[in-house]
């Protein structure tokens, strides 16, 4: 087993990848819990192996940094120089102006488990509606047979799509599991999810609904 070293004054930020990494499923692991914690704090938490330990709930200080050189290695996880603050986009019209930069045609929304949109972008109502209720019938098609389809095919993924001749998605549909939520992002045309808005969506919705935050009725008041 390698001998691994903290590097000094550095600060942790996840990357797109590493957030979709930590929201993409319910089921806890090692990396996962490393990022979502990561994503609890309001800016860049410091790394230090005493946190670490902590965060990993183990005792063993190389255990701890070999799952973070694991998500370093995966890139799913950066070290800052300074801590970087993220703002905190709100639900609704704030959270709205993240959601065009996720999609190739600047329209998609997000829907609480209850299937109730939070917030959207390039649809009316009536779209808006339908693509809710779309997204919750997938979900539900998806608990259904996700044991099945990762037994039988090795498919893990539980995002969803209308896709083209081409093989481009149309309609994609995405659970972000945050707490003790599911939420769904909806998006039309190519998804766009490596750029730093999705960062931004998730963890403000980390900071609303993760395990210390307030409830959705809460805070869409």
């Amino acid at each position: 087993m390698s001998d691994y070293q903290l590097a000094d004054d550095l600060y942790l930020y996840p990357t797109p990848a590493g957030v979709f990494h930590a929201v993409s499923s319910a089921e806890d692991e090692p990396t996962r819990s490393l990022l979502r914690h990561i994503l609890s704090f309001q800016s860049c938490p410091k790394a230090e192996i005493n946190t670490l330990c902590e965060w990993l709930d183990v005792d063993d200080e190389q255990q701890a940094l070999g799952f973070l050189h694991q998500a370093q290695t995966m890139s799913w996880i950066h070290g800052l120089k300074e801590a970087k603050e993220i703002h905190d986009s709100g639900i609704g019209q704030e959270m709205a102006t993240l959601i065009p930069h996720l999609s190739s045609v600047g329209k998609g929304l997000l829907v609480d488990d209850n299937g109730f949109s939070l917030a959207r972008s390039g649809v009316d109502d009536s779209t808006a509606e339908a693509l809710a209720v779309l997204s919750a019938d997938l979900l539900s098609v998806q608990d259904r047979h996700a044991a099945r389809m990762a037994q039988c095919l090795g498919v893990t993924t539980q995002a969803w799509g209308a896709i083209d001749a081409y093989g481009s998605s149309r309609i994609g549909v995405w659970p972000l599991y945050i707490g003790d939520y599911r939420f769904s992002l909806v998006l039309l045309g190519v998804p766009q999810l490596n750029r730093q808005e999705f960062v931004a969506l998730v963890w403000s919705l980390v900071k609303r609904y993760g395990k210390d935050g307030a409830s959705v009725g809460e805070s869409a008041e």
